[in-house]
């Protein structure tokens, strides 16, 4: 066995031998199934053709006391045309997996069809008082914007998904502790496979608030490089602002600069809720121009699962209004500015049962199209006109 397969099966082994054995404590079993086809036209990439997705999801979460157990086992089956499709969802959150313990396997794989199976979450959580320790796949999530989150250095969500109900979980071990009311310290060691090699991150973090404003960094090595970040969020009137900023050290030594800033707000027009979204980004990893995104396609930050969009300046906009108690409405922008192109996807989702709920959905690029595979004419130029109905259920 090889070394790095041997600590992480030697990882793996403690967890398992960690978790609590007593029959005492509370269990809650749930679980989560959604079911997605989706038909594309044609575009410039690939001939029009139909996906079918499906995810099944069992949850476990078992507190005996101090120690808290938590475990999600899921499958994935993907099936698509032979020369390829347009995905409309990414379980796990970026579109790279960087898991580094062995918990992820391959049922089937072929040219048109996937199923895989994994754990997208096994943990075990100690509290004490203020104090709180995790080892194992778990959520950690550092983002403050909602849609577009470059400083979140943990499996940052794709802003394009529209089934977004669980973030995916990172290897990791985790120390939290509560400073006061409104304060906390926390540090982050975790280990990833990525295309380069195995990464190690070693991030601590420190939130605080007055008043009605919330701000505060971390620091530390990201992916084996320097890298720190700012974060704030606070309201004005009933306007929320959200920031972030994060500055990393690259492989040539030259520093990369990371941004996003965004308002929010709810509505109630005709007494109906309505929540907007206004976020824009500065990516010093996205590409400045068409011709440069290939490059990016190909880079380090993408192959570890950093870049939500491939672009170095992003406009999102979304906006949901809940026309009905069972039904709501939203659409979704994000705008290349340098491209410049667009993708658009509007939807409406209904509430079938108090468990269940069915979605309809569009997706829509514009720009400038590819000359061919590697010479993409804009970032979402080539996306063709994706339609798709979904079910999911939660029991």
């Amino acid at each position: 066995m090889s070394t790095p397969r041997f600590f992480q099966a030697a990882a793996l082994g403690a967890l398992w031998l960690a978790s609590p054995i007593t029959a005492q404590g509370q269990l809650e079993v749930r679980g989560y199934a959604l079911g997605v086809g989706s038909y594309a036209g044609d575009s410039d990439l690939v001939d029009a053709g139909a996906t079918w997705f499906g995810r099944g999801r069992v949850m476990l979460n078992w507190d005996p006391g101090a120690l808290t157990f938590e475990a999600a086992y899921e499958h994935v089956l993907q099936r698509q045309p032979a020369e390829g499709g347009f995905g409309i969802t990414t379980p796990g959150g970026s579109r790279v997996s960087t898991d580094w313990l062995p918990l992820d396997w391959d049922l089937h794989e072929s040219g048109r069809s996937s199923w895989r199976h994994r754990f997208d979450r096994l943990a075990l959580r100690w509290t004490r008082g203020p104090l709180e320790v995790g080892v194992g796949r778990q959520t950690i999530s550092w983002a403050t914007t909602l849609l577009l989150t470059p400083a979140d250095p943990f499996a940052p969500f794709d802003p394009s998904d529209p089934f977004r109900a669980y973030r995916g979980g990172v290897d990791a071990l985790r120390v939290r502790a509560s400073t006061g009311p409104f304060s906390e310290i926390e540090a982050v060691v975790r280990a990833a496979e990525t295309p380069a090699g195995t990464t190690v991150t070693a991030l601590a973090r420190v939130a605080t608030s007055r008043g009605t404003w919330a701000f505060g960094g971390w620091g530390g090595m990201l992916h084996d490089e320097a890298a720190g970040a700012l974060f704030t969020t606070g309201a004005i009137g009933a306007t929320s602002i959200r920031s972030e900023l994060s500055v990393r050290r690259d492989a040539g030594g030259g520093a990369v600069l990371r941004g996003s800033a965004g308002l929010d707000r709810f509505f109630q027009p005709a007494g109906r809720d309505l929540f907007a979204i206004l976020e824009v980004q500065y990516d010093g990893y996205g590409a400045a121009s068409a011709d440069r995104l290939l490059g990016v396609v190909q880079s380090q930050a993408y192959g570890r699962g950093d870049l939500q969009v491939l672009g170095q300046w992003t406009l999102a906009a979304q906006a949901s209004w809940q026309v009905h108690p069972l039904i709501a409405v939203d659409a979704l922008a994000l705008t290349n500015l340098l491209d410049p192109s667009v993708l658009v996807a509007p939807g409406v989702s209904w509430s079938t049962t108090e468990s269940a709920s069915t979605r309809l959905g569009l997706f829509l690029g514009g720009g400038a199209g590819s000359s061919g595979p590697f010479s993409p004419g804009s970032e979402y130029g080539s996306v063709p006109a994706i339609g798709y109905l979904s079910g999911s259920i939660f029991f």
